[in-house]
């Protein structure tokens, strides 16, 4: 053994004192990334949180209630808080990102339940089952965090396409949100709502057409109240007009477009129109020229009101716009103004003036008979109507010079002529002495009664009726036996003269009944010439058969006369 050998041994050992991570912390790293990366995941997916005021929270469950567009969710409701003045209620609501995009100004909210309108039927059926929600409709402005909610549903989504309009009334009538608009019958948008702000002026009402049939409003279309029923009475009688079962309901907006007015470029949105209140009313727009006259009437004008037809040989030309009662304390008398207005739009104008739409030769007619009357226009209602006739007998006038308009000359009504007429026959029949012509007459037929049982009388008529009555019989015998027939008609008629002269005798006495004069007398004298006449007649035939017997076969000759 070297000392080589001698000095080695086992290695000195060497600590390493640097640290090392143990691969068991790896577990709670990966977790801790997890737990970050969804937290990150979360807050990025997490929407904004909005705030919607309610009047009421009727069917809304915090943490329950869904807020969705198209049956879509876009986010909860997570609590429900009263207003620090409990004037309403305030909606908390988690979105979603998706619908972070759509909530801007101009966003509507509104909660669906089961509703009953008019004009939409039963909506929201289905939440009977599924519950209440909340309705989102997006809008178009800056982005917005607290909105209104909506207590009734919008008639019109935002994403329909059409234009919307403005109409003006005077009177809104039966018209509402949601009553339907047609166009020629056929139902092409609603009534959006109306602005009552300025009802010194009128009504506002925002109404809205759906594409394509907004491309049919112009300039110059016209709009009119549809109401479900109208009935008028007027000189025509009864007119009764009914729309769709819908329109009944919930009223309606009706317009046309006249084929003129169907030039340039359809409305733009926010138009304003005029809506009349029927469809007679926008006919009635076409005539611009009204002239005003007034009329005095001093007879009873009942049946006569505003809106009542001027005519002109059963024409209309204009109506009446004002009917009320003066008195003149001075003249101590009441008389009746009526303002009329003239429409000279209506007059075809044929080879006259061209000034005669302007009234300026009103006053030539009134010179030629022009004159205003009061004339029945429907005897079942009573309506009356101011006619103008042209009478060239007329009493002259002229066109007269009132406060405020020109006046056209009148004259009485049929009721008032009919009534003078009248008037006058009852004045002369009251004048009538009747008291004794009843007396004369109670005379007259004692007198009759009298003669009628005079035993002449009776006598006489029965003779005359035998002798009538064998003449009769003889004649009919004439077939058979001609000879002896002739021979048998002079004595009866004979008979019958006499009978005649006894009867005419025996009239001598109606002198002293009826007078010499009366009517009865006359027709009982003329009766007996007639029946003295034909039995004269009846002898000369007979003597002239006597002669010529051949006659009945041959016929008369010449010599008969």
């Amino acid at each position: 053994m070297t000392d080589t050998d001698d000095h080695s041994g086992p290695a000195a050992p060497r600590i390493d004192r640097k640290r090392r991570l143990s691969p068991i912390w790896l577990v709670p790293i990966v977790a801790a990334l997890v737990g970050v990366y969804l937290a990150w995941i979360t807050f990025s997916e997490k929407g904004p949180t909005i705030t919607i005021t309610f009047q009421t929270a009727d069917g809304l469950e915090a943490g329950k209630t869904q807020i969705k567009h198209k049956e879509v969710v876009f986010g909860t409701v997570k609590s429900l808080a009263l207003s620090e003045d409990l004037s309403h209620v305030e909606v908390t609501a988690e979105m979603t990102k998706e619908a972070a995009a759509h909530l801007r100004q101009g966003t509507r909210f509104w909660v669906v339940r089961p509703r009953l309108s008019a004009s939409g039927g039963l909506t929201g059926f289905s939440t009977i089952v599924s519950g209440a929600y909340i309705e989102l409709d997006p809008g178009r402005g800056d982005s917005e965090h607290r909105f209104t909610g909506l207590e009734d549903p919008p008639v019109v989504r935002a994403d329909m396409p059409g234009t919307e309009f403005l109409l003006t009334a005077d009177r809104i009538g039966s018209i509402g949100a949601g009553s339907p608009i047609y166009f020629r019958d056929v139902q092409v948008g609603q009534v959006m709502g109306f602005d009552s702000s300025h009802l010194e002026t009128g009504v506002k009402i925002h109404s809205f057409v759906r594409a394509p049939y907004d491309r049919q409003v112009y300039a110059g279309t016209r709009f009119w109240n549809a109401a479900g029923i109208s009935l008028t009475t007027g000189p025509q009688g009864f007119r009764l007009q009914v729309e769709s079962l819908q329109a009944v309901l919930a009223g309606g907006i009706a317009f046309d477009t006249p084929a003129t007015a169907r030039t340039g470029e359809p409305a733009k949105a926010g138009t304003a129109f005029a809506l009349y209140k029927d469809q007679t009313s926008v006919q009635e727009s076409e005539y611009t020229i009204r002239l005003p006259y007034l009329v005095y009437f001093d007879g009873s004008v009942g049946g006569l009101a505003p809106g009542a037809p001027v005519e002109w040989r059963g024409l209309k030309i204009g109506q009446v716009t004002d009917v009320r009662l003066q008195y003149d304390a001075a003249a101590g008398m009441a008389r009746i103004p009526v303002t009329i207005e003239v429409e000279p739009q209506r007059i075809e104008l044929v080879g006259t003036d061209p000034d005669f739409a302007t009234g300026a030769n009103v006053a030539a007619l009134v010179r030629r008979g022009l004159r205003a009357q009061l004339k029945t226009g429907n005897l079942l209602t009573g309506a009356m109507v101011v006619s103008f006739e042209v009478d060239p007998d007329a009493p002259p006038a002229e066109l007269g010079t009132g406060d405020r308009f020109p006046v056209i000359p009148s004259v009485p009504g049929q009721l008032d002529s009919a009534m003078r007429s009248i008037n006058g026959i009852l004045d002369k029949v009251s004048s009538l002495p009747l008291e004794k012509l009843i007396e004369q007459a109670n005379a007259t037929l004692k007198s009759f009664e009298t003669l009628a049982a005079a035993p002449e009388i009776t006598d006489s008529l029965r003779s005359l009726a035998g002798t009538l009555a064998s003449t009769q019989q003889l004649l009919s015998q004439a077939n058979t036996d001609l000879g002896p027939v002739i021979d048998k008609l002079p004595p009866l008629l004979d008979a019958a003269q006499q009978a005649v002269r006894r009867l005419s005798g025996t009239l001598g006495s109606v002198t002293q009944g009826y007078g010499a004069d009366s009517t009865f007398k006359r027709d009982l004298t003329r009766l007996m010439s007639q029946v003295d006449d034909t039995l004269r007649s009846v002898r000369v035939l007979t003597d002239y058969l006597e002669q010529h017997p051949e006659a009945l076969i041959r016929g008369k000759t010449e010599g008969f006369n």
